[in-house]
């Protein structure tokens, strides 16, 4: 009987915590190995399929499930598009590492001026989900651009890690971005250049850590 009044309990919380939920993503600052020799440039490009296609607005960045396991938006802190705090977290981390930084252009296809790198991440997947554990799925390509428009350098990074903190989860998922080696050796000074620059780009699907969020197998559907 105790086991049935527990779970009730645990209904009526996550119902209650399930409305309004908000997470920062504008201060997951990444820790960076190496400071790189260049100024940079950030941009970050919102590529998720369902923001794309309008289903989600740009500020969508997960759900929390209440009770029955009903999903309910969870959207970022400050009100702004993800991209946006993204690109805010980003600069942030540069910052803190000494590094000049400035936001690029929307639309930049290159950087500014010599000596300074435009640092283009794309976002192809960045959804938390919610229910009795939490997980942040995530998906980020990045590329390094000289003022020429020469490709330098590109990575991705994903992952479906279990949450307990979204401003540190977003902390770490740009980490681990920013700390591929095809990124640290340009960050570095080391003059190289991307030799795939015309192929089409292919990323790699995330397979979701649905265990982690405790729910039965039909709450774990993929609502976008």
């Amino acid at each position: 009987m105790s086991r049935l009044v527990a779970l009730a309990i645990a209904f009526v919380l996550l119902s209650g915590c399930a409305y309004g939920r908000k997470a920062d993503y504008a201060h997951s600052y990444p820790t960076l190995s190496a400071a790189p020799i260049q100024a940079v440039e950030v941009q970050v490009t919102d590529a998720r399929p369902y923001v794309l296609s309008g289903n989600k607005k740009g500020t969508f960045v997960g759900l929390v499930r209440g009770s029955y396991y009903i999903p309910y938006d969870v959207n970022t802190r400050s009100g702004l598009p993800l991209a946006e705090d993204l690109q805010a977290a980003l600069v942030g981390g540069f910052e803190r590492k000494g590094v000049s930084t400035h936001l690029a252009e929307a639309d930049a296809r290159k950087a500014s001026k010599s000596e300074t790198l435009l640092l283009a991440v794309f976002v192809h997947e960045w959804k938390s989900e919610a229910a009795f554990g939490e997980i942040l799925t995530y998906s980020l390509r990045a590329e390094l651009i000289d003022q020429s428009g020469q490709r330098l350098a590109t990575a991705q990074a994903s992952g479906s890690d279990r949450v307990y903190d979204y401003t540190q989860a977003g902390q770490a998922a740009l980490a681990s971005l920013l700390a591929q080696p095809t990124l640290m050796q340009v960050f570095g000074g080391d003059a190289v250049t991307d030799t795939a620059q015309d192929e089409p780009v292919q990323i790699a699907p995330v397979r979701k850590a649905a265990a982690e969020l405790y729910i039965p197998g039909f709450g774990r559907d993929g609502v976008y």
